[in-house]
């Protein structure tokens, strides 16, 4: 836990302890350096205002690890803050001030996630188009998605850099694909029912997939808008685009 306020510390640490869990504080990002080092941790809950920096970049660099959860744990009211918090890779944010029971429902809540990302995935759908399914991989139109690695590659072989939101958004569109999901849904799928539904922060997210994947000059891209509901995933058939 990363926090420089010391009541909210103690306050976590003895709700958290009581409930069973080992914990860990630190106040500032050079003393989590220096933990991390050391130990290696299945959830982490961190401020976003610290003495020493800002704790968006070190958010965005734990949510490369899938087998770790990350909470944002803040008294930042705007939701610009939450949907950046999202966008890079965070699980949950609490707002300060928050009741203890809330808190340790959504630590439970994120881990059971993240042991999901320990195991498998979620079973993958009935293949369409010339996408091919395997247990541990999806492949369309030349791209690959690893879901054991959570890698996604490229026609030409080299990988494509995903954060968790954009690799669990595209995991869900192509495990439906053909059909199309709200937001609503879509969110459930990157970070479970426990996030609220934030339109900018799904479409960001899209916006971001699809300059990742190109298609062909003159195609329609994978990622349908279906305007007034939400997006599809769809595959080219016979050299023309699937999308309208």
């Amino acid at each position: 836990m990363l926090d420089d306020e010391d009541e909210i510390t103690s306050l976590l640490d003895h709700a958290l302890s009581r409930d069973g869990y080992d914990v860990s504080t630190v106040r500032t990002i050079s003393g989590f350096r220096d933990k991390q080092a050391d130990e290696a941790f299945d959830i982490y809950i961190i401020d976003l205002g610290l003495p020493d920096g800002n704790g968006m970049s070190l958010i965005q660099e734990l949510s490369r690890n899938p087998a770790c959860g990350v909470i944002i744990l803040s008294g930042r009211t705007a939701d610009t803050d939450r949907i950046v918090g999202l966008e890079i890779g965070a699980d949950d944010y609490i707002q300060k001030p928050f009741p203890m029971r809330e808190l340790a429902a959504r630590v439970r809540a994120v881990l059971r996630r993240t042991q999901k990302n320990k195991t498998a995935q979620d079973e993958v759908g009935p293949a369409s188009g010339n996408a091919t399914d395997t247990e541990n991989a999806i492949a369309f139109d030349g791209y690959r998605l690893d879901l054991g690695a959570r890698l996604l590659f490229a026609p030409d072989g080299n990988e494509i850099e995903l954060t968790t939101a954009e690799f669990n958004l595209l995991v869900a569109l192509l495990n439906r694909r053909g059909q199309v999901l709200d937001r609503d849904q879509l969110m459930n799928a990157i970070k479970g029912r426990d996030w609220e539904v934030y339109d900018r922060a799904v479409d960001s997210i899209v916006s971001r997939l699809r300059r990742k994947l190109p298609v062909p000059e003159g195609r329609s891209h994978y990622i349908r808008t279906v305007h007034g509901i939400g997006y599809a995933f769809s595959l080219p058939s016979n050299g023309h685009s699937g999308c309208s």
